[in-house]
């Protein structure tokens, strides 16, 4: 299963870890974090700037180790490594660099970057793991949204429905704190987000 762990919870990833090492199979894919908030404030090109966000997300997977027992960092040069079992941070310039396919925008964020590599290794499900833990409306969390709503409330980013509608592929969002429970029992506060 892909994981998409983002910046917002670069605080609680002692929880995200100990939610994800109960699984024996699992992909974080990294946010930027602070690391790419430094590169777009740099305001540099869009070739550039891609690239060195891109960067950013290993820099975040790094500090990942801290936090982790039995994860790996993973720099996969193809998608059969992707698949390979086992617990990886998966670091994807160099298969990004390979496999070129995606637009060198700020539309396309690591979310875009998950749902791309779920796409490409047959995942049909991604969890992103963010400090909103999910769609918000009427100050609670919905149980089920739009792919265009979360993109309004800034959950995810512009480029993440057409991967999620070209690939086929559904989102959950939750919190590191409802990590655990979704693992568990497949059920939890969060919001799903369906890909058709």
């Amino acid at each position: 299963m892909i994981f998409k762990v983002g910046g917002s919870v670069a605080g609680e990833l002692g929880i995200v870890f100990e939610a994800l090492e109960i699984l024996d199979e699992a992909k974080v894919i990294p946010g930027g974090w602070i690391f790419a908030d430094i590169v777009e404030k740099l305001k540099l090109n869009d070739e550039i700037s891609h690239w060195m966000a891109i960067l950013s997300m290993h820099l975040y997977g790094y500090y990942m180790l801290g936090y982790t027992k039995s994860f790996a960092l993973l720099e996969p040069e193809n998608f059969e490594e992707i698949k390979e079992r086992g617990r990886f941070i998966v670091l994807p310039y160099r298969i990004l660099k390979k496999y070129d396919e995606l637009p060198h925008s700020w539309e396309v964020t690591s979310d875009s970057i998950a749902v791309w590599l779920a796409g490409k290794i047959g995942e049909k499900m991604v969890v992103k793991v963010n400090a909103a833990g999910g769609v918000i409306r009427g100050g609670r969390i919905v149980e089920l949204a739009s792919s265009e709503e979360a993109v309004r409330a800034g959950i995810i980013d512009s480029y993440t429905p057409i991967l999620m509608k070209n690939h086929g592929i559904d989102l959950f969002i939750c919190s590191p704190k409802e990590l655990k429970n979704y693992i568990l029992g497949g059920k939890a506060l969060g919001t799903f987000i369906r890909g058709d």
